[in-house]
């Protein structure tokens, strides 16, 4: 086994040879080039997932501010009139009939009323509401971390494709000039038409190759176009190149570094304070409350002068015990209900938490082999294609002697064009995989 400096040694050695052989790659096309920074910034700031959950947690966060409310004095203005009939009177000798009411009754009065203390049932849905704020909050950076990954992982397979479309065109032409090479042979007697059938098919092949690469290529354009939020069949000059910085494999440092920092984790962990929260409002339901109200306004119906307007005033003392904190009957055993539901709603977030965690070292060990992996294929490449370009040569030198075939030509540089695909493959799964790693341990790409 490689050991981790070892490999170091061979990431930074791969990397060199990746640089100078693939160097940076861009289309000619109009408009402004893009690195791969410009297009995951370009995607975070215009795609609509984000503004959706962007606005998400703005909701959250006027949950919030409702979920105050029961912290301020509600006030109100209350206006009346009442006609009462028949009219109430009786009569004393000497002083005529006593009306006791008026007939009109005119009330108009200014009241409030406020929560004084309520064993912080009030708070606890405050900090429910503000444990969803961070639930919205996570769930936005989840978007931004997938949109991002998303965003990378296109803008580099476009690069290795144009790259790779470069590479076959390469190999057809190569085809081509050796199909014409042929055709002279065969004229002049020392081919056959079997040798220049043979070449003909060989082009078709790798036409038919060349092919499947554009129809790919246009398929992941337009991909980065929806991402990008670009119109049509608007160009895309991207820049960039398949070389990364070397890591060290410290396998357990990485999956504590994912522990730690991966967005999931946190969410798991908010989701947990959100339970916690909610089954802390459903054991205060019950709570008693003190109560205070005050109300002043003008109204008729006092004696001496009972059609006169009069000031008047009321102000009260409230505490409220719902007797469902003692019998749960009376309350429908709401609280004890919502209680089971807190319960059961944070034994699964727990579990969801543990089931992340494990989901988090998986990722890290698969990311950790599939770069260990690509840097072996690396190596193997770049021998390969050593190998491939003299087998190419001496292959050449034979044929013009005649002590080869046509087919162990074609054979010999259809070889070459799989190495430098191969090689091409590698940086690239190289690429995407340190992206992947990255995203295992919890590493901003955004």
């Amino acid at each position: 086994m490689i050991t981790n400096m070892k490999y170091q040694i061979i990431i930074g050695f791969f990397l060199a040879i990746s640089t100078m052989s693939f160097p940076a790659f861009s289309q000619s096309a109009g408009g402004d080039s893009l690195t791969v920074d410009d297009a995951v910034r370009r995607v975070l700031s215009t795609n609509p997932s984000i503004e959706q959950a962007a606005h998400m947690v703005d909701a959250s966060k006027a949950r919030v501010d409702v979920s105050k409310s029961p912290f301020y004095p509600d006030a109100g203005v209350s206006l009346s009139y009442a006609r009462l009939g028949p009219a109430q009177a009786f009569s004393f000798p000497g002083f005529g009939s006593i009306i006791l009411y008026p007939l009109n009754n005119y009330d108009e009065h200014v009241g409030a009323s406020a929560t004084i203390f309520d064993f912080d049932r009030r708070q606890r849905t405050v900090d429910a509401a503000l444990a969803q704020v961070q639930n919205a909050q996570d769930r936005l950076n989840l978007t931004r971390q997938g949109l991002a990954y998303q965003t990378i992982q296109t803008f580099y397979t476009i690069l290795f494709l144009r790259q790779s479309i470069q590479v076959q065109d390469d190999e057809i032409s190569t085809l081509n000039e050796h199909l014409a090479m042929t055709r002279k042979r065969v004229e002049s007697g020392s081919a056959t038409d079997f040798d220049a059938l043979t070449t003909e098919v060989r082009v078709a092949a790798a036409q038919n190759q060349r092919i499947g690469l554009v129809n790919s290529l246009s398929t992941n354009e337009i991909a980065l176009r929806k991402l990008l939020g670009a119109h049509g069949e608007s160009p895309l000059k991207l820049v960039g190149q398949f070389a990364e910085t070397p890591i060290a494999f410290k396998l357990d440092s990485l999956e504590n570094a994912g522990l730690h920092d991966r967005i999931e984790m946190k969410a798991a962990d908010d989701q947990i304070a959100a339970a916690q929260a909610q089954y802390r409002v459903a054991s205060a339901i019950d709570n008693p409350s003190l109560n205070v109200s005050l109300v002043y306004g003008f109204k008729n119906g006092f004696e001496p002068n009972i059609y006169a307007w009069r000031g008047n005033f009321a102000a009260a003392v409230q505490v409220q015990m719902p007797l469902s904190g003692v019998v749960p009957f009376f309350g429908g055993y709401r609280s004890s209900k919502m209680e089971e539901e807190a319960t059961a709603t944070m034994k699964g977030a727990d579990s969801y938490r543990t089931q992340v965690s494990l989901q988090i070292a998986a990722d890290v060990q698969k990311a950790v082999t599939d770069l260990r992996t690509s840097l072996d294929r690396l190596q193997t490449a770049d021998i390969t294609v050593q190998q491939a370009e003299s087998a190419v040569s001496m292959a050449k030198g034979r044929y013009a002697a005649g002590t080869v075939t046509n087919l162990d030509l074609l054979d010999a540089e259809t070889a070459l064009a799989q190495a430098k695909l191969m090689r091409l493959e590698s940086l690239y799964r190289y690429v995407i995989g340190r992206y992947e790693l990255e995203q295992a341990i919890g590493a901003k790409t955004w």
